[in-house]
């Protein structure tokens, strides 16, 4: 019985050791990365400054009602707390009211994106930059007023942000590898909130 106890306890403290390593080299890989950004949304601001490292995506509403929508897991002590962050980003009192809610996440479904970013290297994702979306130049691919997507990745001192324009519907008009693994990664944040699509 003790045995099994001592081994189950040496079990967990190499999986934490994994986690705490998968997630220095994600925080080294950030701050040293040379296409970072500033953090000036006051809610993410705050939670950078609670966290020692979040990975979160956003759903940005342009069309009509302009919002933006984060799914988000933040990560301090090797706890995970999950998060979802609405912005009503309309400038007349019109939209829905700005709201941050605290969610329940599983911690392994959480060290497992952890794991699958750092293994990808998603810091290194150029994103579209709101242009070139089909690199293989097929101009039958065409959409108006879908959202966009934004990959977060932010530590302590530093983040970077990603975009796509309607990554669904462009990678399946004109797939593209790093759009592909954006997609991956965001679609995991999303399952970790029971959440099964992005759009």
């Amino acid at each position: 019985m003790i045995k099994n106890v001592l081994k189950l306890i040496f079990a967990m403290s190499l999986i934490n050791i994994g986690c705490s390593g998968q997630k220095n080299t994600l925080i080294s890989n950030v701050e040293t990365a040379g296409n970072k950004q500033a953090v000036e949304d006051e809610i993410l601001h705050k939670l950078q400054n609670e966290n020692d490292l979040i990975v979160a995506y956003a759903v940005e509403n342009f069309a009509w009602v302009k919002s933006m929508d984060y799914h988000i897991i933040a990560q301090k002590d090797n706890e995970w707390k999950g998060y979802k962050y609405h912005k009503n980003l309309m400038t007349n009192s019109a939209g829905s009211p700005t709201t941050l809610t605290e969610e329940k996440v599983d911690k392994a479904a959480c060290d497992s994106i952890l794991n699958y970013v750092t293994e990808k290297k998603a810091w290194t994702i150029k994103g579209d930059n709101g242009e070139n979306f089909c690199t293989d130049g097929n101009k039958n691919c065409n959409i108006n007023d879908a959202p966009g997507l934004r990959l977060w990745l932010i530590t302590k001192n530093a983040s970077i942000n990603t975009s796509y324009y309607a990554p669904d519907f462009y990678e399946k008009c004109c797939p593209d590898e790093q759009r592909g693994l954006f997609l991956s990664i965001t679609k995991k944040i999303a399952s970790v909130f029971g959440d099964v699509d992005t759009e």
